[in-house]
């Protein structure tokens, strides 16, 4: 009846304990196994934990009260799971996917609770416009850099005050002792009854104790800030940015340099399973980069960890922040770290909107993250088909200009196929095998010998055969010295039967490319291309061919594609 699960590393994600839960104690059990066996599987932390908890103990206290009373899930009808539906709770979905792992559930009750259950269609989401979201960062930016500046200067007085410095004069030095002791208790000077002594009183009585402690500590806010200013960067979500530690390995640049040249940031997200983890370089090359920014959390986090290493509870978390009052029993401790965030961010965006009327309202890394994806393009931290189905499909701004632009960029492409792919296709109608050198040379127009070389191979590209290389419509004059991808608008380029196999591989390698190259990069280097070779496969090779001619590609032709795709074969 208690459950203590554990991440792949090891470490503890919470203990679950059910034995209070009311109800008899065969159902509680064969709900409690389900439980520990759906995590074991799919779940991989804490929070996931705690909410699934929370909606099976609901469940159970439901369970317990039905009339005639049920003494385990066997007796659990499809009328039990319609009342439970009816309750309208939050808990619904959880509780369904719990029930599918009991092997005692009724077939009729299985059945109807893993129907499909028809969803909402999402919310269609009107997210910042480029310049909204210029303000959110510049502003993020703002309040980070204000704080690293402010604790870098009373760091610098920390030293010069433990360095004997005569010159001090008495508030500086008055403050260079007081910061001693916070620096090394994260406190000020206490008497046994807490009160501060009036000797500290004396110096902090201008600013209070809070903004005093931020001399060398950043606040909640300034973390929310930091937050935001990464997610503005590189579009980290909140399960990321919680969990996200201090980047330990710099490649490429001197680990001992003040500023890296590049932060490797280590990233967890579990609702991606197998691919969780993963890594993002962030470059510092000056003001307004993500390494930069990556840099300015650091600095201004240094000494809360300097701090707790001498109090003897290290963190590794990269926000660490200074809190005005303890923190409560699952947070204890006078700093707080990325648990906070969600807090901080909307504390700090409640900060901004209070003194800018027309700041963005609804900040959050959510928001952000959204905006970011749209306007900057791209997945991050997520699939090409996540990226398109929840955030430009989602978004209203996208919506509306795509209708046009996709009409637009389909025709053009469609026109330009059809009118520039010039390569000669010709195979056997029948499809039993290449046509032989006579026939190629009456069809294609072209000599016997010529036809004879393209037979046999020797007048091959990666892509098809030329039937005349020193005289290209591409090269004024001399022999052809353009890509082999232009071969398809050539009307020098003959293809056979055995030509197809690396033609079709030629495609799917063009449908790879297009997943990861931006849009920009895609119209101007490979849309064209790709067009081409499309338009030839679509008239000389039905789709439902194409599988078994792809099986008889060597690993020759496969790297000789290859390779022209990386420009290793260009002249």
């Amino acid at each position: 009846m208690i459950v203590r699960p554990v991440n792949q590393g090891g470490l503890s994600l919470g203990v679950y304990n059910f034995t209070d839960a009311p109800g008899p104690e065969q159902m509680k059990r064969e709900l409690v196994a389900a439980f520990a066996a759906r995590g074991l599987r799919h779940w991989g932390s804490e929070d996931t934990y705690h909410t699934r908890a929370k909606g099976l103990k609901t469940f159970i206290a439901w369970a317990a009260e039905l009339d005639p009373p049920i003494a385990s899930m066997a007796q659990f009808t499809v009328s039990h799971w319609k009342q439970w539906r009816l309750t309208g709770g939050v808990d619904r979905a959880t509780v369904g996917v719990l029930l599918g792992e009991i092997g005692a559930l009724p077939e009729a009750t299985r059945a109807a609770v893993t129907a499909r259950i028809r969803r909402k269609k999402p919310a269609i989401k009107t997210g910042y416009s480029r310049a909204e979201l210029k303000a959110i960062r510049s502003a993020a930016a703002k309040t980070v850099r204000t704080a690293r500046l402010r604790i870098a200067d009373n760091v610098t007085l920390l030293e010069r005050w433990r360095a004997g410095a005569a010159d001090l004069e008495d508030e500086d030095a008055r403050w260079g002792e007081l910061l001693d002791h916070m620096a090394r208790t994260a406190d000020a000077p206490r008497l046994p009854c807490g009160q501060m002594p009036d000797r500290v009183k004396k110096v902090i009585v201008k600013e209070g104790f809070g903004r005093a402690i931020s001399r060398l500590f950043p606040t909640p806010t300034e973390m929310g800030a930091a937050a935001i200013l990464l997610a503005c960067h590189e579009a980290w979500n909140m399960s990321v940015l919680e969990k996200m530690e201090i980047p330990t390995y710099w490649p490429n640049a001197d680990q001992n340099a003040d500023e890296p040249a590049v932060h490797h940031v280590a990233t967890d997200k579990p609702r991606r399973r197998g691919r969780r983890h993963n890594t993002n370089n962030l470059v510092n090359v000056g003001e307004g980069s993500a390494g930069q920014a990556m840099q300015q959390v650091l600095d201004m986090s240094a000494q809360a960890r300097a701090t707790l290493d001498q109090l003897g509870t290290p963190s590794m978390s990269l926000f660490l922040s200074r809190r005005i009052t303890p923190g409560a029993a699952k947070d204890p401790g006078l700093f707080t770290d990325g648990r906070g965030l969600d807090w901080a961010i909307r504390a700090w965006a409640r900060q901004q909107e209070a003194g800018d009327p027309d700041f963005p309202t609804g900040v959050a890394t959510s928001t952000v993250r959204h905006a970011v994806q749209v306007i900057h393009g791209g997945p991050r931290n997520n699939t090409e088909t996540v990226h398109r189905d929840a955030y430009l499909m989602q978004d209203q701004g996208v919506r509306d200009d795509a209708a046009d632009i996709v009409a637009e960029a389909l025709s053009a492409a469609v026109a330009q196929a059809r009118a520039q792919v010039q390569m000669r296709v010709i195979v056997e109608d029948d499809g039993s095998g290449d046509p032989d050198a006579q026939e190629i040379a009456e069809r294609a127009g072209i000599g016997t010998e010529t036809a004879q070389g393209v037979v046999s191979g020797l007048l091959d590209t990666p892509v098809a055969a030329c039937t005349d290389f020193e005289h290209s419509p591409f090269t004024a004059s001399g022999p052809c010295s353009v890509s082999f991808l232009l071969c398809f608008a050539c009307p020098n380029a003959l293809a056979t039967g055995r030509h197809l196999p690396r033609i079709i591989y030629l495609h799917r390698a063009l449908e790879a490319q297009r997943s990861v190259a931006s849009a920009s990069a895609w119209l101007q280097d490979w849309a064209a291309h790709h067009a081409r070779v499309a338009d030839l496969l679509d008239t000389h090779c039905p789709v439902d061919a194409r599988p078994a001619l792809l099986a008889t590609l060597s690993d020759h032709d496969r790297n000789l594609v290859d390779r022209m795709l990386e420009r290793r074969l260009d002249p």
